[in-house]
């Protein structure tokens, strides 16, 4: 039998009492409070649930058996397929004191289910309540005890936080993730494929580059004499810089200095290099050419370097200076780092400190320094030591922000706040769920652009001691050209097996194509490779990321705890 929505128009009732807990107000806030003694039907809250079995159906009356033992008859108000004997939950829909309106709660398929909730809930002496019944059924749904205790904390917790679904409330316990504000906000982000730390790092690099033309701005409008200004620039420069490089982003300032000393010479760059010859014929590197060597070097556009060194070149920096400079920056924030240096150790030099530390050209150095000194370089990955690393790099670098620039900057310093403090809290999230998981973010260093991949590392625990056991890993990968990536490996003695998920047909001939290269790395290593390629049925798929959907399916008790990291200080 299908019961629709159909609903039952309670006119008369024998022995009218029902079990469940009615909602009444008091003090102007709906609480559940017990009734004494039978209940009449006519008293029961709109909402209320309670469950009945069919006795008899005649015409368009139907009597129904309570769990109570006690028995209502009720008008049907649509017609409708009923058989004695259908065990029926109901919700009151309407309740005007004279007339209570009904209507089956759940279907005929969840009747087995029904069952059991409600004697979960009459066993632990909890009320059938709406938000009783649906916290026990996504208990249950989660293969987790329907206890008082329990019911109790998802309750509490639902209450403390009333946006949050009860879906996300018991997910969170089960993973044993704490509730708060912060972590329940990662997880929903978790959920929705919205969590990639290289989000962050972008919000993070933008909100640095617009506080520091904020702090600019206001040092330039303090009223003080042109002089004061530019040092007062150059010194929230070094110390901006200071907190987001690594010793070997300095360069000693004697021996710079010394290493750069030239002759100044006026004059503007040109924007396409020039190459000198030496009497002997052989061709002397320019700062044209020194330029266009840094751009590949940092990956930044020759178009904002000619921009910053012709501003130098402007202020009467000559070209072996700013040749031997360049060629003394092996990294954007060493660059930095040396101009700043350079602009103090020259304060008589004429350029507009303001203008060209909030130029489109240092503003992109700054941008790339940020994000090269928080991602890593897959050439250069060997060791799970590196992530940790790197969190603890990102945890004491967000920190030193927010020490060294609280409550300065206006909007803007509350936005870097913000997004130092996301940035701490994402840590911390993947801090929580690799107490259980084998999970990490990998926020990469590619030569076009930064790029987030996760891995999920996971076992058989029962298996661990076999040898013979395969060690698996799921990988996801957000790609420019090939899209979400997803790619499963598999690794058993010497032989690798490779899975890899993409959205088209497109992307799996690119990769069909380049799949020797993969096969000869591995072969050089001692594996040897065998590999699938496989387009992904988006049916398949609920988020687009396979890792979260691992972690979070069927597979969750096979996870299994490979490494951990701790970023709290």
């Amino acid at each position: 039998m299908q019961i629709s929505d159909a609903s039952y128009n309670i006119s008369n009732a024998t022995n009218n009492s029902i079990k469940p807990i009615i909602t009444k107000e008091a003090g102007g806030t709906s609480q559940n409070v017990p009734l004494s003694g039978n209940a009449q039907i006519t008293q029961v809250g709109e909402g209320q649930l309670f469950h009945g079995q069919i006795l008899n159906v005649t015409r368009d009356n139907v009597s129904i058996l309570l769990d109570n033992n006690s028995t209502m008859l009720a008008r049907l108000g649509d017609a409708i397929s009923l058989n004695i004997g259908d065990n029926i939950t109901f919700q009151v829909k309407e309740n005007n004191g004279d007339s209570v309106v009904i209507k089956p709660y759940v279907d005929n398929a969840d009747q087995v289910k029904d069952n059991a909730i409600f004697k979960v809930l009459d066993a632990n002496n909890l009320s059938p309540t709406v938000k009783n019944y649906q916290i026990a059924e996504t208990l249950m749904n989660n293969n987790m005890p329907v206890d008082k205790n329990s019911m109790q904390r998802i309750m509490q917790q639902s209450f403390k936080y009333p946006d949050t679904s009860i879906d996300t409330l018991v997910s969170m316990n089960k993973l044993g993730l704490p509730i708060n504000t912060e972590t329940i906000g990662q997880y929903e982000a978790f959920l929705n494929n919205n969590h990639q730390m290289v989000n962050n790092l972008n919000d993070l690099s933008s909100s640095i580059t617009n506080f520091s033309s904020q702090m600019f701005s206001e040092i330039s409008m303090a009223g003080k004499d042109g002089a004061t200004v530019a040092s007062e620039m150059l010194d929230f420069n070094a110390t901006l810089l200071s907190t987001i490089s690594d010793s070997s982003d300095f360069a000693n300032p004697e021996t710079f200095l010394n290493n750069i000393k030239g002759q100044p010479v006026d004059g503007a760059l040109t924007s396409s290099p020039t190459v000198n010859t030496s009497v002997d014929g052989t061709q002397v590197t320019t700062l044209g050419d020194a330029i266009s060597n840094l751009s590949s070097q940092l990956n930044v556009s020759e178009e904002g370097l000619n921009e910053v060194f012709n501003a130098l070149s402007k202020a009467g920096f000559g070209e072996e200076t700013l040749s031997k400079m360049a060629d003394n920056s092996d990294t954007p924030l060493k660059l930095l780092n040396n101009i700043n240096e350079l602009l103090k150790s020259n304060p008589e030099a004429e350029i507009d400190i303001k203008s060209f530390f909030t130029s489109e050209g240092y503003k992109e150095l700054l941008n790339k320094g940020v994000k090269d000194k928080f991602t890593l370089d897959p050439n250069n990955m060997k060791d799970p030591k590196e992530i940790d690393d790197l969190y603890n790099k990102i945890y004491e670098k967000t920190n030193n922000l927010m020490d060294a620039f609280s409550g300065k900057g206006g909007s803007a310093g509350e936005e870097l706040s913000n997004s130092s403090k996301s940035m701490q809290e994402r840590l911390d999230f993947m801090q929580n769920l690799n107490e259980m998981f084998s999970y990490a973010q990998i926020p990469l260093k590619m030569s076009s652009n930064e790029m987030n991949s996760e891995l999920f590392v996971y076992l058989n625990k029962k298996k661990l001691q076999d040898k013979k056991e395969d060690v698996s890993a799921l990988l996801h990968l957000d790609m420019d050209h090939l899209g979400p990536t997803d790619v499963h490996v598999s690794l058993r003695g010497n032989m690798v097996h490779t899975k890899f998920y993409v959205e088209d047909e497109v992307s799996a001939r690119i990769l069909d194509e380049h799949m020797t290269m993969l096969e000869k790395a591995v072969n050089d290593n001692g594996f040897s490779l065998s590999n699938e390629v496989i387009t992904r049925e988006p049916t398949l798929n609920t988020t687009g990321n396979m890792v979260v959907d691992e972690m979070l399916g069927t597979d969750l008790e096979q996870s299994v705890k490979r490494y951990s990291f701790d970023v709290r200080t």
